[in-house]
């Protein structure tokens, strides 16, 4: 038997094998647990990863609407003065969204969609009364609640176009919006441009939805409609006329507006700022329809409804709901 085998069975050379076989099975281990460490980490970044890019695809959306609006808005508050096109209302420059009605029965007579006051007919002289629609977009929201104790302490109407909401308390505001004599508009369930806007099947499964929802938590049937961006938005692919057609055939009445408050805007104004917005432009007609906001970030509306309602109480100008008998103000479509 040689030195080296001699040696290797020797207690101290039998040890020093132990040894080196746990050194090397510690190396293995090591290995492996790297190995299962780093594939762990790797599909948990991966799986990290896949819920930040659909959040910040949300995100996108939300904010390529949002940007949308603004846009809109400071297009209406900067265009020139308004023109008259026919028996149309033309605002140069505006551009705004149609809608579409979802499908209704069949024996509602087609309306002339189209119809509205002439903007010639609309421009007040200095003598002449005054009457303002006030009208609510995108609620509703706590700060419905605040607008309709408002409201009801000037004993003032108003209008609502309301989006679909869930949940009991949103189905008081609704109830409670009916309830103190208020009229309730619709003004799409999702507000989700990309995906009413797609086709007019889409917008009619929109529109069904938060017609049907209003009617059901209600009791009432919502014969006006407000798009989402107004009616002569650009952004839609689909020909905005065939909205306002189908809108027509459910026997529908849409509402643009002629006075903004500014609330829409990517811009923050104060109270003050957005009183100063309406007063300046209701004068300006003989009807004016206002476009505000009650949806649960706008706090400025709120405490800007109190001075614009005092303000107009002095000028003595009649402010009243959207009804059947209301004149309608429209935006041109190009």
């Amino acid at each position: 038997m040689s030195n080296t085998n001699k040696k290797q069975n020797t207690p101290q050379g039998l040890k020093e094998q132990r040894a080196r076989r746990q050194r090397i099975n510690r190396i293995k281990m090591g290995i492996i647990l790297f190995l299962v460490l780093w594939m762990v980490a790797c599909m948990a970044c991966n799986v990290f990863l896949m819920i930040r890019v659909s959040s910040l695809q949300n995100q996108i959306g939300i904010l390529a609407e949002k940007m949308l609006e603004s846009t809109q808005v400071k297009v209406e508050t900067n265009a020139p003065a308004p023109e008259t096109d026919g028996d149309y209302m033309t605002y140069e420059g505006q551009e705004e969204i149609p809608d579409e009605a979802g499908a209704k029965d069949e024996t509602v007579p087609n309306k002339d969609v189209r119809d509205c006051i002439a903007l010639e007919d609309n421009l007040r002289k200095e003598d002449d009364p005054m009457t303002v629609y006030l009208t609510f977009d995108d609620g509703p929201s706590e700060n419905t609640s605040e607008i309709l104790e408002i409201l009801k302490k000037h004993g003032v109407k108003a209008t609502f176009f309301v989006t679909g909401k869930e949940g009991d308390e949103a189905k008081e505001w609704y109830q409670q919006i009916v309830a103190d004599g208020h009229t309730l508009g619709m003004h799409s369930y999702s507000h989700k441009y990309s995906t009413i806007y797609e086709s007019v099947d889409a917008f009619s499964a929109d529109f069904t939805s938060l017609h049907d929802y209003l009617e059901e938590t209600t009791g009432v049937d919502c014969r006006f409609y407000r798009f989402p961006g107004g009616s002569s938005n650009q952004v839609s692919n689909t020909d905005m006329n065939e909205f306002i057609d189908y809108l027509g055939a459910q026997g529908m009445i849409y509402y643009d507006w002629n006075v903004v408050c500014g609330d829409a805007t990517s811009q923050i104004y104060t109270a003050d700022e957005l009183v100063q917005n309406v007063m300046t432009d209701v004068v300006k007609y003989k009807y004016s329809v206002v476009l505000m906001h009650d949806a649960a970030e706008k706090d400025s509306t709120v405490e800007a409804l109190e001075k614009i309602l005092q303000k107009l109480e002095k000028m003595d100008a009649q402010i009243l709901p959207i009804t059947e008998d209301a004149p309608v103000i429209h935006h041109n479509l190009s």
